[in-house]
């Protein structure tokens, strides 16, 4: 008879949840889901077409993040597949627009031309046993220089319609023109009629990249779990020596786990090109880190041997999350870099203290996340609010220099503002202010709290948490999705002690 109590039960499930590469990035994608759901007027966010719309943007770079996992589950980085995703989408509308391939050979010269980089790389790093690291680095250079020598850095002419099957193009459309033109088979007309009649609702953003996305991560992950392939990558980035003693071929295999990350590079590209209008050289700046952290947010490790396929799919869609709720939080690009770049430090701490398995140090890193979101939510306020106080000051400082009757250069010229300009940005001011320091101030001791996560500190950060969203909502600001997410982490902080208690006891 099991005497445990429920508790006891939700403890152990719990333990067993946890233990899950990819656990913390599915219950990040469903509280951060629901948070939107809360504060999203309008049309759900669980509405179908919604979903499908961040799964379509979400595959180019998922796919590219798909191949990046092989790499760090040896161990290794890729650092050039940005570099090399936008060479490959050069190149190939290249050769396609104006050395007259047939479209269906410049995919696959794009495709090879992915292949053979990889294969580059992947002989570089495990037969000469030059750090992945030196030598993708130099890749990133190399490749983007190459696309932008040989193109020009011009973009093509409109490209094939051929490459819409990469991306836009929407598998149900047939069945819809068949239905309204009747040349449809007479049993596939109810079908079709019934995609015609829901197609604004619900079908008009279903398109191929979606399809390709969800196909190629069910099949890699099949790949990796039940091949040679897979098991190889995981025991080469446990222990790459034990194994070569036990007889795996490492060279081979770690070349392989490059050029399947390469080659997805180069797929990333014509999905990419699917749904832009034209082919350029700077497609994919910075996408390296994109799928960096894709990777490592989904829970794999970045010093080898743990994690999975599934783990990078959710990742992809958490960052995709974050991307565009920073996005409609009306923060420019440069914020959400720095956000990017803070996401993938707090994934390597999570990874370190879940290879550390001390209760400990997971309230220290839920007391990091707590602390993370007070630091997102306060962007917005806080950079409108300094923003405002910058311009005012540069404003100040150029009517300073005409009046002692200086010369002002035209850039300087755009920093005289209008009267109306300078009472919107003195408005401005007086309404950010309380709410920006007092979130900033929030931050830093939420930061400090970290060193010592006691039960009184997690009372009194779920009370900031709290104020700080609610003065958020008052305000009409962004920001109370990812706050929900630092609430929960906080108050899970609370229960790590006894869950793990619990756990071990039931184990």
């Amino acid at each position: 008879m099991d005497n445990r109590t429920f508790y006891d039960r939700f403890a152990q499930l719990l333990a067993s949840y946890f233990k899950k590469d990819w656990s913390g990035a599915l219950l990040a994608v469903v509280i951060l889901a629901i948070a939107i759901e809360l504060v999203t007027d309008g049309r759900s966010f669980f509405h179908p077409s919604n979903l499908m719309t961040i799964l379509n943007n979400s595959a180019a770079l998922g796919v590219i993040a798909g191949g990046m996992t092989l790499v760090i589950l040896t161990a290794g980085i890729d650092l050039s597949v940005g570099s090399v995703m936008g060479m490959t989408a050069a190149l190939t509308g290249y050769v396609a627009s104006y050395w007259g391939f047939p479209p269906v050979l410049a995919v696959l010269f794009g495709i090879g031309l992915g292949l053979s980089i990889g294969l580059i790389h992947g002989t570089l790093v495990a037969r000469f046993g030059m750090p992945a690291f030196i030598v993708t680095l130099a890749g990133l250079s190399i490749w983007r220089g190459t696309g932008h020598l040989t193109t020009g850095a011009q973009a093509t002419p409109k490209l094939d319609s051929l490459f819409d099957f990469f991306g836009r193009y929407n598998p149900l459309s047939p069945l819809r023109q068949g239905y309204k033109d009747g040349t449809l088979p007479d049993f596939l007309m109810p079908l079709g009629q019934w995609v015609d009649a829901n197609w604004l609702e619900y079908f008009r953003t279903f398109q191929m990249s979606l399809v390709i996305f969800i196909a190629f991560f069910i099949v890699l992950g099949l790949i990796v779990k039940h091949t040679k392939l897979g098991r190889y990558t995981y025991a080469i980035g446990s222990n790459e020596q034990g194994s070569r003693q036990a007889g795996i071929n490492v060279r081979l295999y770690k070349t392989l786990a490059y050029v399947i990350c390469s080659f997805t590079a180069a797929f990333g590209a014509l999905m990419f090109l699917g749904r832009a209008p034209y082919a350029k050289s700077d497609y994919g700046q910075m996408w390296e880190l994109d799928a960096i952290a894709a990777v490592v947010i989904g829970g794999t490790s970045l010093f080898g041997g743990r994690g999975s396929i599934l783990g990078t799919f959710l990742g992809v869609i958490l960052l995709k999350l974050i991307n565009n709720g920073l996005t409609l939080a009306q923060l420019n690009t440069f914020w959400q870099m720095i956000v990017l770049g803070m996401i993938i430090l707090l994934a390597v701490g999570i990874d370190i203290v879940r290879q550390n398995a001390s209760p400990e140090r997971i309230k220290q890193v839920l007391f990091a996340i707590g602390a993370a979101t007070l630091l997102f939510a306060a962007m917005h306020p806080a950079s409108n609010y300094f923003g405002s106080l910058i311009a005012l000051h540069e404003h100040s400082s150029m009517q300073a220099i005409v009046a002692a009757g200086g010369q002002l250069a035209p850039n300087q010229m755009t920093r005289l503002l209008e009267a109306d300009a300078i009472a919107s940005l003195q408005a401005m001011i007086g309404s950010q202010a309380v709410l920006s320091w007092g979130l900033l101030i929030a931050t830093v001791a939420g930061f400090v709290m970290v060193a010592k996560p006691t039960q009184q500190r997690a009372f009194i950060m779920v009370a900031v948490i709290v104020a700080a969203a609610i003065g958020l909502l008052l305000q009409g600001l962004p920001g109370f999705p990812v706050l929900v997410l630092g609430l929960v982490a906080v108050l899970g902080s609370l229960m790590t002690d006894d869950l793990f208690q619990r756990a071990k006891v039931a184990h």
